[in-house]
C-alpha cells in the first residue's frame, strides 16, 4: 500500500504566440526549454500528457497511474464518480505577454455530441497584471444576438465586446457560451473542467510558429455562444476571516484563502488541489502521518481524500486557490462529510 502525502507535480509547459517569459521569472523558476512559455499546466491527465508526481515517496508516478491504482484514496467519497473518467480538473497558469484569442467553450451536451470530449467551464483568478491590463468578457449593453452575430463573421468582435480593467486579485467566471479573451499584461490561474477544447472568434490576424494563419471556428462559435449571461463581477463571499468563496458550480468549487495564522481543516473524504499564488509555509499532519512539506508561490498541491486533515502553516502572508471537484460549500456539506478518522491497523 503506497504511502499518501500532499502531492506536488512537475509543470508542463506550452508555448503560445501570445506568451514570454514572466511567469517563469515571476514563480523564480529554472527556464524551461519552450518558447515563448505561455502556458503552465500545473495539474492535468488526459491521452496526450499526464502530470508526474515531483517529490516524496510516489516521485515520478503519472496521475493517471495514481488515480487508477488508488482511486479511493485519491477521490474518497467521489471514487465512484470518477475514476472510470480520469481526474476531472485542469489547473493551470497563464502567462498573457500579448492579448490571447476572443474566444467560446462548449459545453458538455455539444462537446460530447460534435468533439467526443468534455465541455469546458472556467474561472480566472488574476495573480499579477499591468496597471493597462483588461479582461474582455461577454458583450456591451444593448448589443443584441443578430448585432453579435454579424460582428463576429465581420472579424469584429472586440467591437461588441464589453471589456473592463482588472488587476491582482479579481476573478472572473466564464461559464460555457461565454465570449472572452485575457488581455495582455497578465498572469491568470486558470481552473477547468478537464477539457481544453476552444472556438476562436477572433485573433488578432496573427500567425503560428510556422507562419501559418491561426485558424477561426466562426460556426462552432456562433452553435455554442450564449447571450443570457450579463457581465456579473465576481464577489467574494466571506466565510470567515481567512477564507472566501469565489465559485460553485457542478464542475468545480473555488476558494481563495489569505492567512497569516495557522489553519486546520479537514478532506471531508474528497480530494482538493491547493494553489498557493503568494507567500509561503509548512502543510503539516497533526498526527505526523506524512512528513512536512514546504509551499512556496506557484505550488500546486494534490490533497488526497484519505489524508483526513491537515494544517496549513504559514511564514509570511499567503494567498492560495482552494478547489474542489464538483460543487461543495464549505459552508453546508463539511459537516455532513468529516468521515469518522482512521484508526491505525495492528
Amino acid at each position: 500500500m503506497a504511502v499518501f502525502y500532499p502531492m506536488k507535480f512537475k509543470p508542463y509547459y506550452r508555448a503560445k504566440v501570445w506568451g514570454g517569459r514572466c511567469l517563469t521569472r515571476f514563480f523564480n523558476r529554472p527556464t524551461p526549454n519552450v518558447s515563448p512559455v505561455g502556458e503552465s499546466i500545473e495539474i492535468v491527465d488526459n491521452p496526450n500528457y499526464s502530470s508526474t508526481v515531483a517529490e516524496g515517496a510516489l516521485a515520478g508516478t503519472s496521475l493517471t497511474n495514481l488515480c487508477k491504482d488508488y482511486p479511493q484514496e485519491v477521490y474518497g467519497r467521489q471514487a465512484a464518480q470518477y475514476q472510470h473518467t480520469g481526474f476531472p480538473l485542469i489547473f493551470k497558469y497563464i502567462n498573457a505577454e500579448e492579448a490571447l484569442s476572443i474566444q467560446v467553450h462548449p459545453d458538455d451536451r455539444y462537446a460530447m455530441k460534435y468533439e467526443n470530449a468534455n465541455g469546458k467551464f472556467e474561472a480566472w483568478y488574476i495573480v499579477d497584471a499591468k496597471p493597462d491590463a483588461v479582461v474582455s468578457r461577454s458583450f456591451k449593453p444593448g448589443v443584441t444576438a443578430e448585432k453579435a452575430k454579424l460582428a463576429i463573421r465581420k472579424g469584429e468582435a472586440m467591437d461588441v465586446m464589453h471589456t473592463y480593467a482588472v488587476e491582482k486579485g479579481q476573478s472572473i467566471i466564464i461559464p460555457p457560451g461565454t465570449i472572452h479573451g485575457l488581455g495582455r499584461g497578465i498572469i491568470a490561474a486558470e481552473v477547468s473542467q478537464n477539457s481544453d477544447l476552444t472556438y476562436r472568434a477572433y485573433d488578432y490576424n496573427r500567425v503560428g510558429a510556422k507562419g501559418e494563419v491561426r485558424p477561426l471556428q466562426i460556426e462552432k462559435v456562433l452553435d455554442v455562444l450564449k447571450f443570457q449571461d450579463q457581465n456579473d463581477f465576481v464577489k467574494e463571499v466571506k466565510l470567515n476571516s481567512l477564507c472566501s468563496k469565489i465559485c460553485l458550480n457542478d464542475c468545480f468549487s473555488l476558494y481563495k484563502y489569505s492567512f497569516r495564522e495557522p489553519i486546520h481543516d479537514y478532506t471531508y473524504n474528497q480530494f482538493r488541489l491547493l494553489c498557493n499564488v503568494e507567500g509561503h509555509g509548512t502543510i503539516i499532519s497533526p498526527d505526523s502521518l506524512f512528513e512536512d512539506i514546504e509551499f512556496h508561490p506557484g505550488d500546486t498541491i494534490l490533497i488526497p481524500a484519505c489524508l483526513y486533515d491537515f494544517s496549513l502553516v504559514p511564514a509570511t502572508h499567503c494567498v492560495m486557490l482552494e478547489i474542489f471537484a464538483g460543487k461543495f460549500d464549505k459552508n453546508e456539506d463539511r459537516k455532513a462529510t468529516i468521515a469518522a478518522r482512521p484508526q491505525p491497523q495492528f
